[in-house]
């Protein structure tokens, strides 16, 4: 009786191994449609979304010990507006307080890598992140809160990010800031490539801090390759 059932089991399992796989994955780079660019763009090992944590906020001895006194926004990250974050507080304390909401997910990308930058352009995405210099960018689509013409903001956040290779830490050189619609911003990491990640790495870890809102996202090396040859 128990023998009857093994043959369909083979069937499917012999069918979910023949399944392809995303389109991108069995052309060129450079051959690549917009829909492939699409696809590559919504789902691959090179772009993550993932939603923020919220860090806990920090206390008047903290905040001493810093060299930062009294209330207040602060300076410096402290000046992320946590009403755009949570949805609680108003610019009028007559109007009623709004529903708490969560954070919205961010996307990011590995912004330097060639297959994200094709797909970027058969995408036809407008106005990509730039940069100078060959450097490794990781970029963080769709920040909230960020005041960007706020002074040592870019330098806050690049003291709150690193990508992490084992026990090592590569801290990045430089940050641009892109504003977007809806109060939203492009936050583009760059770092050196003169500290080389390879293959042997096998994975690094992206982790990023914006005020009170922190992003950690790991990136498996072995799935980013392309043709062979690791794309970062």
């Amino acid at each position: 009786m128990y023998h009857i059932l093994k043959a369909p089991l083979l069937i499917i399992s012999a069918a979910l191994l023949a399944a392809p796989g995303p389109s991108w994955t069995t052309k060129p780079v450079q051959q690549w449609s917009e829909q492939d660019a699409k696809q590559f763009l919504s789902s691959s090992p090179w772009v993550k979304k993932v939603t923020p944590a919220q860090l806990p906020n920090v206390s008047e001895a903290a905040r001493r010990q810093s060299g930062r006194m009294g209330g207040g926004q602060g300076v410096g990250l402290d000046a992320l507006n946590t009403s755009v974050l949570t949805g609680v507080g108003s610019q009028n304390a007559n109007q009623p307080r709004r529903r708490r909401r969560g954070v919205g997910p961010v996307e990011i990308r590995w912004e330097s890598a060639l297959p994200v930058r094709t797909a970027e352009k058969a995408a036809h995405e407008e106005d990509p992140p730039a940069w100078d210099g060959d450097m490794y960018a990781i970029a963080v689509y769709d920040v909230p809160g960020l005041d960007v013409d706020q002074k040592g903001l870019a330098t806050d956040l690049k003291r709150g990010a690193f990508i992490k290779r084992g026990k090592k830490e590569l801290r990045p050189v430089q940050v641009e800031l892109l504003p977007q619609e809806g109060d939203l911003t492009t936050v583009v990491y760059l770092f050196p490539r003169s500290t080389e990640i390879t293959l042997d790495d096998k994975l690094v870890e992206f982790w990023a801090k914006f005020g009170r809102l922190s992003v950690t996202q790991d990136f498996h090396l072995q799935d980013m390759q392309i043709q062979g040859k690791l794309e970062l």
